[in-house]
């Protein structure tokens, strides 16, 4: 069985590559640059959360 911890941290790379495609889909229609570099950050932030969560979250068991 997979530990809550793995699908947590799955769950956030899954919404870092939702926002990372959205960012390119978006740059290719040409919007503002500081809503694709939001977007950017917003997807590193999520694939943080998930290496976190990967990383430090199965130690501690």
């Amino acid at each position: 069985m997979v530990s809550r911890s793995r699908l947590y941290a799955w769950w956030y790379f899954t919404i870092a590559l939702g926002f990372l495609l959205l960012a390119i889909n978006r740059a290719l229609f040409g919007e503002k640059t500081w809503l694709i570099v939001l977007r950017l950050v917003i997807a590193a932030g999520f694939a943080a959360l998930g290496y976190i969560e990967l990383r430090f979250r199965s130690r501690t068991k």
